[in-house]
């Protein structure tokens, strides 16, 4: 088997670019080398710079926070404060018209006690009337009725005298008739005596004699008659005034009849007047007491404000100087590679180019088999 020309060439190629790989490869660390020096710096510059800022950031948001839980106590507080306020003037106003409301049943009760006192005094003043009427009005009936009884009596007196009177003429008139009478027979008797004396005689002598005393005769039925009408006279009389004495004492009876039922009407009268008054009296203590307001009633109290809730603020997180320390940039190694490696790389990679190109799987080989290195 011959050794393939392309390979040998391929493999030639691969050593010198490895040597130069090399070569270019120590300029390229020293380049490396430097500029991780400047990103370490700026690394640094800037670790140091965020780990500053985290730290004035913490002690701001610290700060803040301070801030803001001031601020909501003072807000809380201020709303306490007039939560408190509002409370307290809310329980004047109430205290205020508890007071007013007593002030007002008081002053209503002192108006009925007055009005009732008044009322004691209207009733005794109607009960002192209503007495006063009633004795009036008796003393009126008294008056009637001794007035009464005195017209009674001196009619009865002055019918009894009539009576008297009637009896007194009677009388008379009786004796006067007697007395006519005996004078009529008298003169009949001289009448008669003075014809037998004159010597008449025989018929003419009797006839004198019968005249004289048929003209007494005369004059004594003259006498009786008017005696006779007399007592009839008397009778008459005695009739009327026994009719009016009944009759008077009839009225008299109707008048103590009337003044007995004038007295139970004035009973009744005065009795019904006192209901009256005592009926008044019970419709105006009513009314008084009804004027009375409802005693007033204290209120329950107006709940007292209760504290406000706090909110519950978290704190910023803390500046931890050991987790700033822990990433902190550190010099070291920079991904740079050897000279030495880097042509051995080189020369690898130009040893594996050149047989993959040198190798043909549908060609014939210097062997002049098919698959193999042209």
């Amino acid at each position: 088997m011959a050794f393939p020309v392309a390979l040998a060439l391929g493999l030639g190629q691969a050593a010198v670019g490895g040597i130069f790989s090399g070569l270019g490869q120590s300029a390229e660390n020293d380049r490396a080398k430097k500029l991780a020096e400047l990103q370490f710096q700026a690394a640094k510059s800037q670790w140091q710079f965020n780990k500053k800022s985290a730290r004035q950031q913490y002690r701001h948001s610290k700060q803040g926070v301070k801030i803001q839980r001031q601020n909501i106590e003072q807000q809380l507080a201020y709303e306490e404060a007039t939560a408190n306020q509002s409370w307290r003037y809310q329980m004047q106003i109430q205290a205020f018209d508890y007071a007013n409301q007593q002030r007002a049943y008081n002053k209503s009760v002192q108006t009925a006690n007055q009005q009732m006192s008044f009322n004691n005094l209207a009733y005794d003043y109607a009960l002192q009337d209503s007495a006063r009427w009633e004795q009036e009005q008796n003393v009126m009936l008294d008056f009637e009725e001794k007035s009464t009884m005195m017209e009674f009596r001196y009619n009865q007196r002055g019918e009894a005298l009539n009576m008297q009177q009637a009896e007194t003429s009677l009388q008379q008139t009786r004796g006067m008739g007697q007395l006519e009478q005996q004078k009529s027979y008298i003169q009949g008797l001289k009448a008669s005596g003075t014809a037998a004396a004159k010597g008449a005689t025989g018929i003419s002598a009797e006839k004198a004699a019968q005249a004289a005393i048929a003209e007494a005769g005369a004059e004594t039925a003259s006498i009786i008659q008017q005696v006779f009408g007399a007592e009839q006279n008397y009778g008459l009389t005695s009739e009327a005034i026994n009719l009016k004495l009944e009759q008077l004492n009839d009225q008299f009876y109707l008048d103590k009849a009337q003044l007995a039922a004038s007295r139970v009407s004035l009973r009744n009268q005065a009795k019904a007047m006192r209901n009256q008054a005592a009926l008044s009296k019970y419709q105006a203590d009513l009314n008084a007491v009804a004027s009375i307001m409802l005693e007033p009633m204290m209120p329950p109290p107006i709940p007292k404000p209760l504290p406000l809730p706090r909110p519950t603020l978290q704190d910023p997180l803390k500046f931890d100087k050991d987790l700033w320390n822990s990433i902190k940039p550190k010099k070291g190694y920079v991904g740079g590679q050897s000279p030495l490696m880097a042509g051995l790389g080189s020369f690898a990679s130009g040893a594996l180019g050149a047989a993959a190109s040198s190798w043909s799987p549908t060609g014939f080989g210097a062997d002049g088999k098919q698959g193999g290195f042209t």
